[in-house]
């Protein structure tokens, strides 16, 4: 692993991309001048980068040409983590810039490709194990990261769309595109999915939300405390109010087939709620889980995969 590890960090490099992980990717480091490693530590260097391991307790940390440190980290999974663009850990996640895709690559590569959307609270890193089983099961998983409480549900939508459609003119016109979410995502897709041509939509093969508060949610009032909507630009956009954002999210030129999956002890989002407004379509299923449950594979895989398959479960 290590010896793809280097060769990753070379290719990185010469294709000019270490700079910005860096930059938007948290390592828990402070950019400090080091000695330059020349005891304990295996060196690797490329166009003036160096990418060292300690020879005794096997950390790793990445230094420029001038033997500043600006990344550090203890598990070969957090370079490669960093290297390939996705969350170093669940904590530093939270310290990210994001409003990005990480990929996570198919192991045999079938033309298909998943875009996963997490919800309130957390960051991407909270769908990585989908994204992971995703992969395995033959999909290109692009697991989008965006910081849920720094812009309403509008903005978080507008952000979303433009890089969504940045990402659908990467891919080649017959990759068949799946859409995965979670609570708070579902909502973001919705109203993205509201903005986008007939064309855009068509190229979406499925969808599954998994306990999305598509009518709303109770605890979203909390977002109208005082001193709470400074903080949680989003929260106050769920509330089952008439007038909220997710009770006025107009219907797409064409809706792709859209499968829910609700959790019987959700404790966020009734099942109720998650049901679409009338007249959409969709397929609903209730599983024994928890909110944050319904992002454990061993729940929800096998349905997702039949859904994304036969477009039912």
């Amino acid at each position: 692993m290590k010896t793809e590890l280097i060769q990753l960090f070379r290719e990185k490099v010469r294709a000019g991309e270490l700079p910005s992980l860096l930059e938007t990717h948290c390592t828990y480091n402070i950019p400090f001048l080091t000695l330059g490693g020349s005891v304990f530590w295996t060196t690797y260097e490329e166009g003036g980068w160096k990418l060292q391991f300690n020879d005794v307790s096997g950390w790793w940390r990445i230094l420029d040409a001038s033997e500043v440190r600006f990344a550090r980290g203890t598990t070969l999974k957090q370079l490669r983590n960093l290297l390939e663009g996705r969350p170093t850990s669940v904590v530093s996640n939270y310290f990210d810039d994001g409003y990005r895709f990480g990929k996570t690559s198919a192991k045999t590569p079938t033309g298909r490709s998943v875009v996963l959307i997490h919800g309130w609270g957390v960051r991407a890193s909270s769908m990585q194990k989908l994204a992971d089983v995703l992969a395995e099961e033959g999909f290109d998983a692009y697991n989008y990261d965006y910081p849920s409480a720094k812009a309403t549900l509008a903005g978080q939508v507008a952000v979303f769309l433009e890089k969504f459609r940045g990402l659908l003119a990467q891919l080649p016109a017959s990759e068949k595109i799946y859409l995965l979410t979670h609570s708070m995502g579902g909502l973001i897709l919705r109203g993205a999915l509201a903005q986008m041509t007939l064309q855009e939509t068509q190229r979406i093969q499925a969808i599954v939300m998994l306990g999305p508060p598509n009518r709303g949610s109770g605890l979203a009032y909390f977002g109208k405390l005082p001193g709470v909507s400074a903080v949680n630009a989003s929260l106050e956009d769920m509330t089952p109010d008439a007038d909220s954002y997710v009770m006025t999210i107009p219907p797409p030129v064409w809706l792709p087939p859209i499968g829910i999956i609700a959790g019987s002890k959700d404790g966020k989002v009734s099942e109720k709620s998650t049901h679409l407004p009338e007249p959409l379509k969709y397929e609903h299923i209730v599983v024994k889980s928890t909110h944050p449950g319904l992002r454990k594979p061993e729940k929800v895989l096998t349905y997702i995969l039949k859904f994304f398959k036969e477009k039912k479960f």
